[in-house]
């Protein structure tokens, strides 16, 4: 069939939003409605004007079970389903007394708003699993060809666009892109209920993998100019940009990294990123501080990167850093002047993020190669103190165990192999993706050294973190040399004996986590 035209339609929808700009459509064309439950109850402030039935008139079945079976009947599944280019459907249908529906207007139980409020709650997410719904619209967008389908309140708009400029009816092209919508919809519907089955169940990984994502935004460009790309969300996730100039994929992926790590303090913190790596992360009572700390570890490698904060952004701040060419900034919310002083940067992307890290729906991490996609789960363990070793003569200070810990959770955010090297809640340099864990930390002291050659000389209690265990001991022997004071690292080489032996030769205290945090 070419072309098609409206008698019949079904309206059963969860979300009514503009379902009351088709009345005048309805009414224009005498089109009959069936409807169920809140979608009957909603039409009939308009029965006057349209042809309204209850669904259980017309199949002289009730709605039972609480309301768990209303469209579950042949006389509606056979209605949609039915072909009009063939006779036999037609005669079959009228032999029956049955409508053949044009027009399927149905969207589904909002499964996924309601496990983003009460996951735990079984008995609420059981019920507002679609079953009818789904029936119907894949039904209505099998058969295409012969009928329409409106899956979502923002169709309804160009429907109504086309009714007016296509005298013949609705195209075949648009109806099939109708039917790919529908499609997409239910998969996407079926993955948020298997996924959320997975985490009642534990499950972390099974042979088949459903992944809920869906279109956030269009990016500026990829990881190069040169690139298209688009960012979907996983689950209900969304991002609140507040100014600037369109996302790019590499904000995207410099802004969550930051904001993940950042959220890993409690204190006032601020994390800069650039090209996936951390170049500066401080923690501080005095957010100004904070900032100027992470700025003050590369100031060079923070030209043109993403600053991330865990706490509201106060104006002086917003203030200091207008001062350096910044990208992007994230943060749980910005004060009323902070925001209107960073606004006027033109091109300056500002993001107001949830305060706490989001767990996504899956909890799993997910990257992908050119030809599969690779899943984990987060690297989320935490360093706790009853759980460490302290492999060393010397034991680490309080102080310096809390600057190992800092340390340590920097280096988790930092391409493999990474030296982080810190003191006072400060980085004081960074070193990442090196083949070679000896020249990581020969580049970490190197680059603090071009600032200052005597600068080692003067530091004291300096802590070293890594994100896996020395294979030899040359390391101990360069922190020995630059005034080192204490190591937190994983262990686990076959040359931990020698490594502390010469922790303890030097007077270097060690701690081992036991937890390796390699990110590539």
């Amino acid at each position: 069939m070419k072309n098609i035209k409206i008698k019949n339609a079904i309206v059963s929808v969860s979300d009514k939003t503009n379902l009351e700009s088709l009345i005048p459509y309805f009414e224009e064309n005498k089109i009959s409605i069936y409807s169920t439950g809140g979608s009957y109850k909603f039409l009939k402030d308009f029965k006057k004007r349209i042809k309204l039935h209850k669904i259980s008139d017309y199949t002289k079945f009730p709605e039972i079970l609480d309301g768990r079976v209303k469209t579950l009947h042949p006389n509606i599944h056979s209605g949609i389903l039915a072909k009009k280019d063939i006779s036999k459907h037609l005669n079959e249908l009228e032999k029956r007394n049955l409508v053949f529906f044009d027009l399927v207007i149905v969207n589904l139980y909002q499964f996924e708003k309601i496990i983003s409020q009460d996951p735990k709650n079984e008995d609420i997410c059981l019920e507002n699993i679609d079953i009818g719904g789904p029936t119907m619209l894949r039904a209505a967008a099998k058969n295409y060809p012969n009928i329409i389908v409106l899956s979502n309140p923002r169709q309804y708009s160009e429907f109504l666009e086309l009714s007016k400029i296509d005298s013949k009816g609705f195209s075949m092209n648009y109806r099939r892109r109708l039917a790919t919508e529908v499609f997409k919809s239910t998969a996407y519907y079926d993955s948020i209920i298997s996924n959320w089955f997975s985490i009642k169940e534990n499950r972390e990984t099974s042979n088949i993998s459903t992944i809920p994502i869906k279109q956030a935004t269009k990016l500026r460009y990829g990881e190069n100019p040169h690139q298209k790309a688009t960012l979907y969300s996983i689950g209900n996730q969304s991002l609140k940009k507040l100014s600037g100039k369109k996302l790019s994929y590499n904000n995207i992926v410099d802004s969550e990294l930051a904001y993940e790590l950042v959220n890993e303090f409690n204190e006032s913190s601020c994390a800069i990123v650039k090209h996936a790596n951390p170049c500066g992360v401080a923690s501080s009572s005095n957010q100004l501080i904070a900032y100027k700390n992470a700025l003050g570890t590369d100031r060079e490698s923070a030209f043109g990167g993403v600053v991330a904060f865990n706490k509201e952004i106060e104006k002086k701040v917003a203030i200091a850093i207008s001062k350096l060419f910044t990208e992007l900034v994230i943060a749980p919310k910005f004060s009323p002047d902070a925001l209107l002083y960073l606004s006027k940067k033109k091109n300056l992307i500002l993001i107001e993020s949830k305060k706490k890290k989001q767990k996504n729906l899956l909890n799993l991490d997910i990257k992908s190669t050119k030809k599969f996609i690779l899943i984990q789960n987060f690297d989320a363990k935490k360093i706790e103190k009853k759980r460490v070793s302290f492999v060393t003569n010397i034991k680490p200070k309080k102080k310096e165990f809390e600057n190992l810990i800092f340390a340590q959770i920097v280096s988790k955010y930092m391409n493999s192999n990474a030296i982080v090297l810190v003191k006072n809640k400060r980085t004081i340099s960074l070193s990442s993706g090196q083949t070679s864990r000896v020249e990581a930390a020969r580049i970490a002291i190197n680059k603090l050294q071009m600032h200052d050659v005597k600068i080692m000389k003067r530091l004291r209690n300096v802590v070293l973190a890594s994100d896996g265990f020395f294979p030899f001991p040359d390391i101990i022997e360069l922190c020995s040399q630059n005034n080192i004071s204490a190591i937190i690292q994983p262990g686990g080489s076959i040359n931990d004996d020698k490594v502390i032996e010469l922790a303890n030769k030097k007077k270097i205290s060690m701690v081992f986590t036991g937890i390796r945090n390699f990110k590539h």
